[in-house]
């Protein structure tokens, strides 16, 4: 009996070994490409790597492409050009040109829900007017490695404005694009003159792209989804311009027989005063709360309006109404009738002395 545990716990501390990989023999893919063109899928690999170089130097990565009439076939080609372990547990970004988001997007779908060795916590991307492949491509010595590059913007953009950024994780997109409920939308990025620049968000219909919002859209979009979003509508005071930036903002979406019912209470500061207003005067925040809420209830409604007439149903106005209803109706959406309220309170703790209400 002593025998037989003794072999156990030996096979137990053998078998905990035999499948361990040192690092130094994995190509860690940081990032994917993928393309279609030529009637050929086209993958390429951002990876990893700590070689040193003949001056000393790191180089952060470099890249591999391979193609194939089949998706599966165009990554074992690019396989076949890495001499090590295809490594993706450290995935950050995959980047589909405008011929996958057009045609073949369920195909890499599949495909990613099938490999296990894919995490679904990538941030996925639409390369506008451009392809994959010369983005990754793009390394220099201010952009090491490009995919970081990539999520650093995305992750800037965040921070800075809460505005048109979504950096969904893959499996939060994905959740969307199996609900029948649901139509989904990406960020998109530009590559021009040897720069990456974050675009306006892309649209689906039916999983298939369909169009792009424009930057305000994209925005409102950002500001109805994402409660850490920020939004700066204007307004003309005769030939002067007021800026507030929205925050804040509460949002509950109703769905009903014959109506898309949305409320928003949300905070403000202004940005622009080009009209000089008085802001030590209670009766100039009210106007500026009354005009600024009317702004944002035009605009709100005019986003419904693109969406139904593009009929993508990015908000998951369907998924509402199914959950209230427990029954589909999918053109019930696209005719119904906008009703918005917006509640906006301008916060006058953000300037730089007290204001105080006039006696």
């Amino acid at each position: 009996m002593k025998k037989i545990i003794l072999f156990l716990i030996i096979c137990l501390f053998i078998t905990g070994c035999y499948d361990n990989i040192e690092l130094n023999d994995l190509s860690i893919i940081n990032g994917i490409g993928i393309d279609y063109k030529d009637d050929n899928f086209y993958i390429t690999y951002e990876i990893l790597n700590d070689t040193k170089t003949s001056n000393n130097e790191v180089l952060k990565s470099y890249t591999k492409t391979g193609h194939g009439k089949t998706i599966n076939e165009a990554f074992i080609n690019t396989n076949y050009k890495i001499s090590k372990k295809s490594y993706f547990a450290h995935l950050k970004l995959t980047i589909i040109s405008e011929s996958i988001a057009k045609s073949h997007l369920t195909e890499i779908v599949d495909y990613f829900l099938r490999d296990p060795n894919i995490r679904d916590e990538f941030i996925l991307l639409i390369s506008k007017d451009s392809h994959p492949e010369d983005i990754l491509n793009s390394a220099s010595d201010d952009t090491p490695n490009v995919t970081s590059s990539i999520t650093e913007l995305l992750e800037n953009d965040s921070y800075n404005n809460n505005t048109i950024s979504l950096n969904e994780p893959y499996e939060k997109v994905i959740s969307k694009l199996i609900n029948k409920n649901y139509d989904i939308t990406i960020n998109s990025i530009t590559f021009e003159n040897n720069t990456i620049e974050l675009s306006n968000n892309g649209i689906f219909k039916n999983n298939e792209l369909y169009s792009y919002l424009s930057k305000k859209d994209s925005t409102l979009y950002n500001l109805l989804t994402n409660k850490n979003a920020k939004y700066t509508p204007e307004k003309k005071y005769e030939d002067k311009t007021v800026a507030i930036n929205v925050y804040d903002a509460k949002k509950d979406i109703k769905v009903a027989k014959d109506l898309i019912d949305i409320t928003i209470n949300c905070e403000g500061k202004i940005l622009e005063n080009n009209k000089e207003f008085n802001l030590i005067k209670t009766e100039t925040f009210k106007k500026l709360n009354k005009d600024f809420s009317k702004v944002l209830e035009t605009e709100i409604k005019d986003f419904i309006k693109t969406l139904q007439d593009n009929e993508s149903d990015i908000l998951g106005l369907q998924e509402i109404y199914y959950k209230k209803y427990r029954k589909n109706n999918k053109k019930l959406w696209k005719n119904a009738n906008i009703k918005v309220h917006v509640n906006l309170i301008i916060n006058r703790k953000g300037f730089t002395y007290e204001v105080k209400d006039e006696k």
